[in-house]
């Protein structure tokens, strides 16, 4: 199975980035999923597991042209999902997953990944797995979910993942989770 990761968002997408926080630091998601990824990827390179960063650029790349390059690997023919990862925000708390309303396979992935969340981040309420229309998720033809990993409008939450040790945490969750997914085919 190839793994494809998504980084999500560029670094001119407006808006996307936590409050300056009186502390003077402030999370942009551009760079926040590109961090998440790139410890993800070298996780997975380290256990041999394949994979490929589908968006290398900094620069927004289209939601269509992000499902072309993962659908690439469909259509060869090669088993893969698309791991699609990004910090949320509108002022709640806590970790949550996405899947495509009718890929029950997607479902199935992305209850994986929330068991793990709560393993994981105990101490972060965990939002679960939610269906949704996004964009990437309906145009991957591979099975895929969209990782909102905490709050990055929210001081506790943001204060987390903004720390190396919050990043480590959440890359491991990711590769956990799809350690369990080859496992179980």
């Amino acid at each position: 199975m190839k793994i494809l990761l998504d980084n999500g968002h560029g670094a001119e997408t407006p808006g996307k980035r936590s409050p300056v926080w009186p502390n003077g630091k402030q999370l942009l998601e551009w760079k926040f999923n590109r961090e998440m990824v790139a410890l993800i990827a070298a996780e997975l390179q380290q256990l041999d597991i394949e994979h490929q960063v589908i968006v290398p650029e900094t620069t927004d790349v289209s939601l269509a042209e992000r499902a072309n390059r993962a659908n690439v690997y469909y259509s060869k023919g090669i088993k893969c999902i698309l791991v699609s990862v990004h910090a949320n925000a509108g002022g709640g708390t806590g970790w949550e997953v996405f899947h495509y309303p009718s890929s029950e396979v997607s479902k199935a992935y992305a209850q994986i990944f929330a068991q793990v969340a709560s393993k994981a981040l105990p101490e972060f309420k965990n939002r679960g797995v939610k269906s949704e229309n996004f964009q990437i998720l309906r145009q991957a033809k591979c099975p895929s979910v969209l990782t909102e990993n905490l709050f990055m409008d929210t001081w506790k939450d943001c204060e987390f993942i903004l720390s190396q040790e919050g990043k480590e945490r959440i890359a491991k969750l990711h590769v956990t989770a799809i350690q369990q997914i080859i496992k179980n085919g």
